[in-house]
């Protein structure tokens, strides 16, 4: 049921945020609902350097805070990357690639 809630609350910030036309695509997470590893996903890299070079990442961090709050979760940690990261670094295997972002 929490864990629902938690997708819930994430996919709204995701359908505001790609409305902006910043290159972000989409947004998942990983691990325990109550402290989620959140993960924002650019089409390309040089839109990830573009968006966190204007600091995109300041109000997504406050967005999905705002949200996770909501249902009484805390994010444990942020993480940025793109489809063409994926591609490039892990042949386009999203589990591979994930798993090595909440590595670092």
């Amino acid at each position: 049921m929490t864990e629902r809630k938690l997708i819930s609350a994430l996919t709204e910030v995701c359908e505001e945020l790609k409305s902006e036309k910043s290159g972000f695509c989409w947004l998942t997470h990983i691990g325990h609902w109550r402290s989620p590893t959140v993960i924002a996903v650019f089409s390309s890299e040089l839109q990830l350097s573009t968006a966190l070079a204007n600091e995109w990442d300041i109000d997504f961090i406050n967005r999905v805070n705002i949200a996770l709050d909501s249902i009484k979760a805390t994010a444990d940690t942020f993480r940025f990357t793109s489809e063409e990261a994926c591609k490039v670094k892990s042949g386009g295997n999203w589990d591979n690639h994930l798993s090595s972002l909440t590595m670092h």
